[in-house]
């Protein structure tokens, strides 16, 4: 594993805009497992580093379809209320306390299989679902 993967969550919250955190938060969900399982199982390790790759790359280019979408056009520009950060951080607290106490020789492989067959229609499905939920929220606030 090396450095970059291993301090990849430990990154600051981005909070200068809607658009960023979304991804950086989609990203995250992903995060979470490779690093506790490449932790726990170093063998997958290079696995889930390479697949962490796909996966940014393929985020960030479907981000950018997303946002040049009339539904999420204006997220680029808008800020984040910090209660917002503040609240995606502790559900990722509790995500990360879960999966502590899962079997990881079990879950890990498992998990990196689930990852690695995503294909791009889940994945815009769930950052756009991400966007949707930070525009809520920021409306709500």
């Amino acid at each position: 594993m090396t450095a970059s993967f291993a301090a990849s969550a430990e990154e600051a919250w981005p909070s200068s805009s809607a658009s960023d955190v979304s991804v950086f938060v989609t990203m995250l969900r992903f995060r979470i497992y490779a690093e506790h399982c490449s932790a726990k199982v170093p063998g997958l390790g290079p696995e889930f580093e390479s697949l962490m790759e796909n996966l940014s790359s393929r985020i960030g280019r479907i981000s950018e379809h997303l946002l040049a979408s009339a539904d999420f056009k204006g997220m680029k520009g808008k800020p984040v209320p910090a209660r917002i950060i503040d609240a995606f951080r502790d559900s990722f607290q509790d995500v990360k306390h879960n999966l502590e106490r899962l079997d990881a020789a079990s879950v890990c492989p498992k998990t990196l299989r689930t990852f690695a067959e995503m294909d791009d229609v889940s994945l815009e499905a769930g950052l756009a679902t991400t966007m949707s939920a930070v525009q809520n929220m920021s409306r709500k606030l």
